[in-house]
């Protein structure tokens, strides 16, 4: 069965409604003309809800946030269906806005109109995704196993208990579908720590992505991707045991303190597959990558690189790095580095010239 969406926007929703529908979707709009309205139509138990932030341009009364802080409230009169929603915005800024009202418990995710008609498949599915995982978690009764299909041993084994703890004993994660989905996604899914993406993963082997046989040595680590909620849409691996098979393959020689060139020529003898190695970037001389630049996906060294947390981390979660040149691509994010850093990306600078 179509999943059904409510759009709410004041300006003209006929061209997102229609990719939406043609993707299969069932979308009805509202031009927020009437909050009143707005929020009797929500009691037609949508799937989603995508919202313009700015409604008050035309007739609207107020902006987004009113309506998701409604519909995160529980209310029998309204008696909505509990489901994601999505921040839609012709705002610059609109990662800020989003971060704002996500601390409130709000939006699951937040695009910009732009974004999202120039990647409508992409978002489309993620929307999916995102209505799936909400009924899972009721469905599994916040069961966390099922949730991340992992067995008791392996939920023990792979995470921090201290993740396992947060998702046990705070409220607004085991008894709130939002909370739950915000915690898995945002803080295990889409960070570095037990789980790591595919250019993360192509850092720490030393393999180029670019290799002829990249797709024949993902297909033999295909057995330790992540496989619970949000599966389809994020593509991950657990570390814990790529790190079992390089171990095997390597006789027990550490990962980390292996050149690229040595852990490429290892895994390359181990399956007989054509794979090429990760150069240094430019101005980079080690090859003991083990995480990759923030801004430009390029893997290094984390000696060579900056820390550059854009939030508190939790105790499962690894730094953020960033590389000289992308500093210098985006000077506003100087303003985050130590005074130590500073200096030093200053006197890079000065041999550069």
């Amino acid at each position: 069965m179509a999943y059904k969406i409510l759009y709410i926007e004041d300006l003209d929703a006929d061209s997102i409604q229609s990719d939406l529908n043609s993707l299969g979707f069932v979308v009805d709009t509202n031009k927020a003309n009437d909050i009143t309205n707005v929020i009797d139509q929500f009691k037609n138990k949508y799937d989603a809800y995508i919202i313009d932030y700015r409604l008050t341009a035309e007739k609207g009364i107020v902006d987004a946030p009113t309506y998701a802080q409604t519909l995160r409230s529980k209310n029998e009169k309204i008696n909505h269906k509990e489901a994601p929603i999505i921040l839609i915005s012709n705002e610059k800024y609109l990662t800020d806005i989003y971060e704002d009202y996500t601390s409130q418990d709000l939006f699951d995710f937040s695009v910009t109109k732009e974004n999202f008609r120039g990647n409508i498949k992409k978002y489309a599915d993620r929307i999916s995704e995102y209505i799936k995982s909400y009924e899972t978690i009721i469905l599994s009764k916040y069961d966390l196993k099922k949730l991340l299909s992992l067995t008791e041993e392996q939920l023990k084994n792979k995470l921090d208990y201290r993740f396992i703890e947060k998702f046990d004993l705070q409220k607004n994660i085991k008894e709130n579908p939002f909370g739950c989905c915000s915690l898995i996604c945002n803080s295990l899914i889409r960070s570095k720590g037990p789980l790591v993406g595919i250019d993360l993963l192509s850092a720490r082997l030393g393999v180029s992505k670019e290799s002829k046989d990249w797709d024949r040595l993902l297909d033999i680590l295909k057995i330790y991707k992540y496989k619970g909620i949000f599966a389809d849409v994020y593509d991950r691996w657990w570390m814990d045991d790529i790190l079992g098979w390089w171990s095997e393959i390597s006789k027990s020689k550490s990962l980390r303190r292996t050149p690229s060139e040595a852990r490429v020529k290892i895994i390359s003898e181990a399956t007989t597959f054509e794979l090429s190695q990760i150069k240094p970037a430019r101005f980079y001389n080690s090859s003991n990558y083990w995480t990759i630049c923030s801004k430009t996906k390029e893997a290094i060294d984390p000696s060579e690189a900056y820390i550059i947390n854009d939030f508190e981390l939790q105790p499962w979660q690894e730094n953020t790095y960033i590389s000289h040149i992308a500093l210098l691509d985006y000077p506003e994010l100087q303003e985050k580095l130590t005074d130590i850093d500073r200096k030093d990306l200053r006197d890079f600078q000065k041999k550069m010239k």
